[in-house]
């Protein structure tokens, strides 16, 4: 067993004492063990958040993108950012009617705010679809990483097995308790190790960030400029307006947004998110030295771009680290989207049709849950294949459709109905669904179209039309709603 194996080994058993101590007599009921008891502070709701949106992708899928397609990398940055624009004023808004209502999950929100029990379900059933490929795509990226960094002793498969029952283990026993703990661990490791290699190795292979820039205009100039077709600067600005409205419509994003103790410390998270999103620029850096470094990776591969660098120019021990990062930056995101399965499954679908169900049970069916979310993703991880920064595209596709009823319901004068809010999320996902089983597009569709248009992400696309079919549905039903809630409130 080499130090590398040792040094991975030692940091999850920290981690996992850790967890199980910060989650040990706390979780007597759905909401401690899901929401941690509503009583997260700032530091912790910030590295929850954070947790989420930093995983393995950062280390594998993001600068592969970067090692392939240069500057188009960058969306990543400049959406987050933007992102926590909106999360300042729209996350308090979020956690103040939680609070108010004692909503658990993110189906509670929406069936609440339209009074829709079957609205409510199918949220569930939208958010539990979009995470599993965030769950895939994590496993996927820590299956990479720790097997280049155990030397090729450990397998993708084996650490792929090796993470998700490490975080089964850990999710069911400490709750959201645990995950924020190892989440602090996590984004400590991850941020060292991206600002050292980051700025290390455009110095050690090139004599600095500018040389490195400079040498890489002159091999392979397209990765510093934005083409004319395909990822264009249209496609960019696009996909950056799409994945910043979506950055917080995540389940696991309400759940930690639930789970915050006050609303400073969801502004707090926002003010310095941003900042923390720095990292992933020297994630680019990373990805533009490998162009030169190591210029025959294709395809897939390039995702092994960052731990191929540090294979071949550090010894075995900071190997270890790297593979450690890749561990945590794992389980933390996985952990909190089990919870989050389990814990909206249970308390929108199951809780519906067994209401009597003792608090004790509740649990364990949450639990349940989770695992069975987990053997799902294990399932996946081991037999999907294709560049990681795929899968976070397509996920963001169907947990896009909840944006047009999450902003109308939070409007004094809400206009839709639960009518319209059901057909928009019906018709937006099924877009979704078709898209990504037959690979059917705008340019698929309409080839001859300006480039401009082709260009836009078909997720926006899928946005607008869901947006149109909301509005349209609802002012035709307005009438027969009122009609209806006139009923009820004579008969109360």
């Amino acid at each position: 067993m080499n130090i590398s194996i040792i040094i991975m080994i030692a940091v999850v058993i920290f981690c996992m004492y850790t967890a199980i101590q910060a989650g040990k007599g706390k979780n007597g009921k759905l909401e401690e063990w899901a929401l941690g008891g509503r009583g997260m502070g700032a530091i912790i709701t910030f590295f929850l958040l954070a947790g989420e949106f930093f995983t393995a992708f950062t280390l594998t899928g993001l600068v592969g993108l970067a090692y392939n397609s240069g500057i188009a990398t960058l969306y990543i940055m400049s959406y987050i950012s933007i992102a926590c624009i909106i999360g300042y004023f729209l996350l308090p808004k979020i956690r103040h009617y939680s609070k108010k209502h004692n909503l658990i999950s993110q189906g509670d929100f929406y069936e609440k705010k339209y009074n829709s029990p079957f609205l409510g379900k199918l949220i569930t059933i939208v958010g539990a679809i979009a995470i599993i490929p965030t769950i895939v795509m994590a496993l996927k990226g820590m299956g990479l990483i720790v097997s280049v960094a155990s030397y090729g002793a450990i397998s993708s498969t084996a650490a792929i097995w090796f993470g998700s029952i490490i975080v089964l283990i850990y999710t069911l026993i400490s709750g959201l308790h645990g995950s924020s703990r190892v989440a602090l661990i996590k984004d400590i490791l991850m941020f060292g190790v991206l600002l050292f290699l980051g700025l290390y190795f455009p110095f050690h292979y090139y004599d600095g960030v500018g040389s490195m820039v400079k040498k890489v205009a002159e091999v392979k100039p397209q990765v510093l400029l934005f083409p004319d077709q395909g990822l264009s600067l249209v496609w960019y600005v696009s996909t950056v307006t799409l994945m910043c409205l979506g950055l917080y419509l995540w389940p696991n994003s309400f759940l930690s947004t639930y789970a915050a103790k006050n609303d400073k410390a969801l502004r707090k998270n926002t003010i310095l998110m941003p900042l923390y999103s720095l990292m992933q620029l020297f994630a680019c850096l990373v990805g533009l030295t490998a162009i030169l470094a190591i210029p025959t990776l294709t395809g897939a591969e390039s995702d092994l771009a960052l731990i191929k660098l540090v294979f071949e120019t550090f010894d075995p021990w900071f190997v270890g680290f790297i593979g450690a990062a890749g561990l945590l930056a794992s389980l933390v995101p996985c952990s909190v989207a089990l919870i989050t399965i389990g814990s909206m499954i249970t308390s929108n679908i199951y809780m519906p049709l067994k209401p009597d169900t003792s608090v004790r049970k509740q649990m364990n069916i949450a639990r349940l849950f989770a695992i069975i979310a987990a053997i799902i993703s294990l399932y996946a991880s081991l037999n999907s294949h294709g560049a990681i920064v795929f899968l976070q595209l397509i996920s963001y596709n169907f947990i896009m459709q909840l944006f047009p009823a999450l902003i109308f319901s939070l409007q004094k004068k809400n206009f839709v109905t639960k009518q319209g809010a059901i057909s928009g999320i019906v018709m937006g996902v099924s877009m979704a669904l078709y898209s990504a089983a037959t690979g059917t597009t705008v340019a698929t569709l309409f080839p001859n179209l300006p480039s401009f248009i082709l260009d836009i992400n078909n997720g926006l696309y899928m946005l607008i039309i869901n947006a149109i079919v909301t509005v349209v549905v609802s002012l035709a039903t307005q009438k027969s709603s009122a009609e209806i809630n006139r009923l009820e409130s004579e008969i109360v």
